[in-house]
């Protein structure tokens, strides 16, 4: 807009010389003086039209500058918005490996413990086996002397005598056979130890 005043003022500027030298009367030095200015300012017309149209361009890029620089502020403050974000986010983040590491070193403890109770409890599962084998060995002595009670019964209560002589034969041979074997071992061990 500038630049159109401009033009304007030297167009005129022109016509009023040209009046001058048209209607007024004026001195033959001054006429070529402002024949000369008339031709200066008509040689610079065309720098004017340049000039005008290069303002024309900076206004137009000075505007476009505005608005890119509005838009490097906006970018900006939302970058700002991210960045705190992310430090929120990287602090939770430090947070949670936090308690992630306190929980991983309670599982490692309960993990050890499991490991203990496990090996009690093995140990107790085997004690526990050991004294069940042992109760059933030595209650097996009273479950042959049952058996063998409730078959003499049996046989008494049948008045079978001779199958009932026969049964305390047989067991009273084979409690002398263990009682024999039993002593020998008893000999033996005594034996060795002198």
């Amino acid at each position: 807009m500038l630049v159109e005043l401009e033009g304007y003022i030297r167009v005129l500027d022109i016509k009023s010389m040209q009046y001058r030298i048209q209607h007024e009367s004026i001195t033959l030095n001054e006429e070529k003086q402002i024949i000369r200015e008339i031709k200066q300012l008509q040689g610079t017309r065309d720098k004017v039209i340049a000039n005008a149209a290069m303002r024309a361009e900076v206004q137009k890029f000075v505007g476009e500058k505005d608005a890119i620089q509005d838009k490097v502020k906006s970018i900006s403050v939302d970058l700002d918005e991210v960045r705190k974000d992310h430090q929120a986010i990287k602090a939770k983040f430090k947070t949670l490996e936090t308690e992630k590491e306190a929980i991983n070193n309670v599982i490692a403890s309960l993990e050890e413990e499991l490991c203990v109770v496990i090996e009690k409890k093995d140990k107790v599962y085997h004690k526990i086996r050991e004294l069940r084998n042992k109760r059933e060995e030595e209650n097996t002595c009273f479950y042959q002397s049952r058996s063998l009670l409730n078959d003499a019964r049996r046989l008494a209560a049948s008045k079978d005598v001779n199958a009932l002589i026969e049964l305390s034969t047989s067991e009273g041979k084979e409690l002398i056979q263990v009682g024999i074997e039993a002593g020998a071992r008893l000999f033996i061990m005594e034996e060795i130890l002198r």
